[in-house]
């Protein structure tokens, strides 16, 4: 179906170039738009003969003045091998043929290219209900989902990463960095993007990896993905950081890995990249119920006193940070290596734990130190 308007708009244009009179018909023969602008809305019978018709071309040349007919050359207007409209050039038909078969060309080319401008925005608004659907509708069955997932030949079971693009400068930006992401090289059909209701940018990158590859080199290809929108946003000074979720294939859970993301929103600072499997420890410390913490950890907490805790959380902090490596903990701290080692043998003497040289002592400081920092938020 040819737009009116826009029919319009081209019969406005390449009527500077020639002095002909130029006609478009709909598929119900309606001239929809002609340089004659007294003639848009009449019935055009050689345009609906064309349309219903076997004839690609006919040829006027005796106007017939009882059907308003006039001497020229109309012709059918295709997309996709079907007849969507006519065009017609009222003249001597000799002499407008060429004319004729260069406008039709370019009428074709205009749909043609106007048509997939609509049904790439359509494809796009489905995408970001179809997300938007999964993020917040807590009661979701299959059938809300199909709807979407059908049309978009989207498939469910492709492994997708959540990626929460967060920036400073708020979200009037944030439309041209998801169109420098939709047109960018990485950029896949089975993907999903869309604003979120607190002003982010989502992904849902879709992976084409097996899971041991995905799990080994996941970090970089979700670099390699964004990379254009993250080339764009450095080069307009935008400040940003990225929270990367846990991977998912079942629409069901799509609203938990969003839920991740935002988690680490919440609780790692502005700027950088955080990913959710490197905090899968802290993450399920948090939504721990406060009192069962207490429960294990307080009696050693009150016994120690609040100056051990503060000494506790603050190398704790810095150790984490560096992966509990004590060149780089000492540099956080801004502290000789000896003078960390002297104060962290005060923690294992009175805890009778070594976090450095064995992993059950680091994830009971781990949860020590978690229980002390959510009290503190929390008082």
């Amino acid at each position: 179906m040819i737009d009116a308007l826009l029919a319009r708009k081209f019969i406005k244009r390449i009527t500077q170039f020639t002095e002909y009179n130029i006609n478009i018909m709909d598929e119900k023969g309606i001239i929809i738009a002609s340089k004659n602008t007294s003639r848009i809305g009449t019935f055009h019978e050689v345009a609906l003969r064309i349309i219903q018709g076997e004839q690609d071309t006919i040829i006027v040349d005796n106007e017939d003045t009882q059907f308003g007919v006039k001497k020229g050359v109309n012709m059918a207007i295709y997309y996709k091998k079907h007849k969507e409209g006519v065009i017609g050039i009222t003249g001597d038909p000799q002499e407008v043929m060429p004319i004729a078969l260069v406008i039709r060309m370019a009428v074709e080319v205009m749909l043609e290219h106007e048509l997939f401008k609509y049904e790439k925005m359509q494809r796009r608004n489905l995408k970001e209900q179809l997300l938007n659907l999964l993020l917040y509708n807590e009661a979701l069955l299959p059938d809300d989902w199909i709807r979407f997932t059908r049309p978009l030949q989207m498939k469910e079971e492709t492994v997708r990463i959540p990626v929460l693009i967060s920036l400073e400068n708020g979200s009037d930006v944030c439309e041209n960095v998801l169109d420098v992401f939709r047109s960018g090289r990485y950029h896949s059909a089975q993907d999903l993007q869309c604003l979120t209701r607190d002003g982010d940018i989502l992904l849902y990158k879709a992976m084409d990896s097996e899971l041991p590859e995905l799990m080994q080199n996941y970090k970089y290809l979700i670099a390699d993905a964004i990379s254009d929108s993250l080339r764009y946003m450095r080069s307009a000074g935008y400040r940003y950081t990225i929270f990367v979720g846990s991977f998912q294939s079942d629409f069901r859970y799509y609203r938990i890995g969003y839920g991740h993301c935002m988690w680490l929103k919440k609780t790692m600072e502005a700027g950088g990249s955080y990913y959710f499997y490197d905090y899968c420890s802290t993450y399920f410390m948090s939504i721990l119920p406060l009192k069962e913490l207490q429960v294990t950890y307080y009696t050693i907490e009150r016994s120690l006193g609040d100056k051990f805790t503060d000494n506790f959380k603050e190398i704790m902090e810095a150790l984490r940070q560096a992966n509990f490596n004590l060149n780089d903990a000492s540099k956080l701290l801004h502290v000789h290596k000896n003078t960390l080692v002297y104060r962290l043998d005060k923690i294992r003497m009175a805890l009778n734990v070594d976090p450095i040289g064995n992993n059950n002592d680091r994830e009971f400081v781990n949860g020590f130190y978690n229980y002390l920092k959510r009290k503190e938020l929390l008082y």
